[in-house]
C-alpha cells in the first residue's frame, strides 16, 4: 500500500544545507542525483549518509520507503 501524504511528510532529511552528513529519521533506501540527473550515490537501509566528498551545490535525493518514493532537494555547503 502507498503511504498517505501525512506519512510521507514524516520522512525528515536534515540538516539542510548539509555539511558532511545527512540524517534521515527512518531507515530508507536512497539515491542521490546531481542536477543533470546522474546518480552519484545509491544506498540501502540507512539513516545517515556521508556526503563529505560531494562538491558544494544542489542535489536531488530520491528516498524509497515502504514502497513509496519521496523526492527531496538538498544543498551541500
Amino acid at each position: 500500500p502507498l503511504l498517505s501524504r501525512k506519512q510521507l511528510e514524516k520522512i525528515v532529511v536534515y540538516p539542510n544545507p548539509v555539511g558532511d552528513k545527512i540524517n534521515i529519521n527512518k531507515n530508507v533506501d536512497l539515491n542521490v542525483y546531481n542536477l543533470i540527473g546522474d546518480m552519484i550515490i545509491s544506498k540501502t537501509n540507512i539513516n545517515v549518509l556521508d556526503v563529505s566528498k560531494l562538491q558544494s551545490g544542489m542535489y536531488n535525493i530520491q528516498i524509497m520507503y515502504q514502497n513509496s518514493i519521496i523526492n527531496k532537494r538538498i544543498i551541500k555547503k
